[in-house]
């Protein structure tokens, strides 16, 4: 069995060249580098390098050689976060969420039925979402669609219209609902941690000047003490309370309203039953109420 870090310095060299720009990189001597690639060889048992005027390069099986040890770091490295996470996944749950409105929504449900274990939430979107559910970095996922993937199992929850903030003088405040291209090349203030909602309104609302704002207590003494438009939606809008002085208006646009779902791997369906059972009985509840 090769040892690894002959491996990772024989990649070392192949990407930097020379024994020298090798051993400042991994910060060991030359010598002791040329001492292990002189190991690698012998383990192996064929030659890896041309070594002529005091100079050595990889040959055509030197090249080979670190490509496969390339991989082999790669899947060695994919084995240790997969190892990490699964048993991290029996002392807690990690839940990676596209938005942070369902998010809260959902936790009440995920403290009843997980309370007993440490559940950790991350805001993130995309392929990153779906590759960390089926990576193990996630066991549940909030996603804005539904996922095809056949080794995915989803269960819509909650929906989300997003809206506008305005001051009761600013130009759209009169109207019932608004487009993107209305908003287009207004200054607007916005919440860094939105999730995916922050490349839809970038997509849509190309000339629009953002006030990215981190900390959510600065955003809203901007809310309330500037006339600048802002994000809100319909969930926001039943959960929090409203500034009397603000306007909401409903962006009248496919893209600004979303179903969310819930999601794990078809493998642990069973194991998680209880409690999509209960978001079943809660979207029913809901519907029924409207």
């Amino acid at each position: 069995m090769i040892e690894i870090y002959l491996l990772e310095q024989l990649v070392a060299f192949a990407k930097y060249g020379t024994l020298s720009k090798a051993a400042d990189k991994l910060h060991i001597s030359q010598p002791a580098l040329s001492r292990s690639m002189q190991k690698l060889e012998t383990e192996l048992g064929v030659n890896l390098f041309v070594r002529k005027n005091k100079k050595i390069a990889l040959n055509e099986t030197g090249d080979l050689a670190a490509r496969l040890a390339q991989a082999n770091i790669n899947q060695n490295r994919e084995m240790v976060i997969r190892i990490r996470a699964f048993d991290k996944s029996l002392h807690s749950i990690n839940v990676g969420s596209c938005a942070p409105f369902p998010m809260t929504q959902l936790m009440p449900i995920l403290q009843k039925h997980f309370g007993e274990m440490t559940i950790s939430t991350e805001l993130i979107y995309g392929k990153q979402l779906i590759n960390g559910l089926k990576n193990g970095i996630y066991k549940i996922c909030i996603l804005n669609e539904p996922s095809e993937d056949s080794e995915i199992f989803c269960q819509s929850y909650i929906d989300e219209h997003l809206y506008i903030s305005v001051p009761e003088n600013h130009r759209l405040a009169k109207k019932q609902s608004v487009k993107f291209n209305d908003l287009d090349g207004e200054k607007f203030l916005l919440f860094q941690h939105i999730g995916f909602w922050k490349s839809v309104c970038e997509e849509y609302m190309k000339n629009t000047d953002f006030l990215v704002q981190v900390d959510r207590d600065s955003l809203l003494e901007l809310i309330e003490g500037t006339n600048f438009p802002a994000f809100s939606s319909d969930g926001i809008l039943a959960t929090e309370q409203t500034l009397s002085e603000r306007i909401y208006i409903p962006i009248n646009e496919a893209n600004a309203h979303y179903t969310y779902y819930i999601a794990c791997l078809n493998k642990d369906k069973k194991k998680f039953s209880s409690f999509f059972n209960e978001i079943h009985h809660t979207v029913i509840n809901k519907a029924n109420k409207l």
